[in-house]
């Protein structure tokens, strides 16, 4: 799991079954070679997520043991009750089985066991990247307060119980993130200030400039609280003092532009935008910390988007908007390729370019099985859906139409 690799954990599953892949292969209607190319992680099996969800049904998997997300039952009953037991605690399992024993039932913890912890960190990420915050919350939670108990309980030297701090601070935030996507805002809330104690505690300053920008991000994104997403970059900036990477300034300085543009001050907003592109193009320095990763032209582009439309300069919105799915890399982000995807064509929708709307929403709508777990992607695109659907265009009404059907069970 840690790996990523779903085919050998279909190969263990069948195994402990006493299956061969032909038994594997006639109990879920694909061909045995399907199941030896996915078991050996070759092929477009390994990335088809409705052959693994139909291998982890035929197994008995729960689908987030394989990255995917699961299907909620439709109507309680005492079957589907018992499923969500079990669910729940195959997922608990899954989240212990994350990390190095002597995190999961707290002991001696080495640096060797904060290095996988790292790994099991990316491996979060990953998910998060190719599906959305839904898909991996339970279980990042749950990794999350076994490292805050071995924190608590654990043995460890000094400079292992800084790594391990620095490492559960990480996991912590990026709970809050996955809550924040998988429309969970008072959780996010609640695990950033848990994330901002942790670093006060431990003497953690970029754990606390973390948890700052995403609540900024949360802030910004929520209306009538513009003022509070600035004061909130201004107030990570002040604490990343003299060592703030060109990276994590111009990713600042982008949220704060968002939330000046929200408070009409369009005069800093633009100078906000500007500052965030010229630290932009200083690149990065090489020590980035993970949740930075995601930081570059395409995400600058969105938010110079959001300030645009918020100072109601269409035209401006949507070149930044057109250039923000242009640089998109689909491949690694395909999370915020989708992201970008409906945010122009909502910016269409708003310029009145309604015919290439329909097609880019087309495209969105096509892929929103495909990232179920995030929240902001499913309400930003039934937004857009609802726009078109207002429209006085008779191909618009009628796109709507069949869209919201197609979304209704997607």
């Amino acid at each position: 799991m840690t790996a990523g690799e779903p085919g050998q954990i279909i190969k263990l599953a069948r195994t402990a079954l006493g299956w061969k892949q032909q038994d594997l292969a006639a109990r879920s209607g694909y061909s045995q070679p399907t199941i030896s190319r996915l078991e050996r992680g070759v092929g477009r099996a390994v990335r088809d997520t409705a052959i693994l969800t139909d291998l982890a049904n035929t197994l008995g998997l729960p689908a987030e043991m394989l990255g995917l997300v699961r299907v909620a039952d439709p109507t309680p009953s005492l079957d589907s009750v018992d499923r969500r037991d079990f669910l729940g605690s195959a997922i608990a399992l899954a989240a212990a089985a994350m990390l190095p024993q002597r995190i999961a039932s707290p002991g001696r913890v080495g640096s060797a066991d904060v290095d996988q912890c790292w790994v099991s960190l990316r491996r979060l990420f990953e998910l998060d990247d190719r599906q959305g915050g839904g898909t991996v919350y339970a279980m990042a939670s749950r990794m999350a307060r076994h490292l805050q108990d071995a924190v608590g309980q654990a043995s460890y030297s000094p400079s292992v119980g800084r790594d391990l701090g620095k490492v559960t601070s990480a996991t912590m935030e990026h709970a809050g993130w996955l809550a924040y996507d998988s429309g969970r805002p008072e959780d996010a809330r609640r695990w950033w200030l848990e994330t901002c104690h942790l670093a006060d505690m431990a003497d953690l300053p970029e754990a606390r400039v973390t948890a700052l920008a995403s609540m900024s991000l949360q802030a910004g994104s929520t209306a009538g609280r513009g003022r509070e997403a600035a004061d909130l970059a201004g107030a990570a900036r002040a604490a990343a003092g003299d060592g703030a990477s060109p990276t994590l300034l111009s990713v600042l300085a982008a949220r704060e532009a968002v939330g000046l543009a929200q408070v009409r001050d369009a005069a800093g907003a633009l100078a906000a935008v500007a500052a965030s592109r010229r630290w932009l193009d200083l690149g990065r320095t090489g020590d980035e910390p993970l949740w930075l990763d995601f930081w570059s032209a395409a995400d600058l582009a969105c938010h110079e988007t959001r300030v645009s439309l918020a100072l109601g300069r269409a035209k401006a919105a949507e070149g930044a908007a057109r250039a923000a799915l242009a640089s998109a890399d689909p491949d690694l982000f395909p999370r915020n390729h989708a992201i970008y995807t409906v945010r122009l064509a909502s910016v269409l929708t708003h310029v009145g370019q309604l015919d290439e709307a329909i097609e880019v929403t087309t495209s969105a709508v096509q892929n929103a099985e495909a990232f179920r777990g995030s929240r902001r992607i499913s309400s930003d695109l039934r937004r857009t859906v609802d726009l078109l659907g207002r429209q006085s265009h008779p191909p618009a009404r009628a796109f709507a139409a069949a869209a919201h059907r197609v979304l209704a069970v997607a």
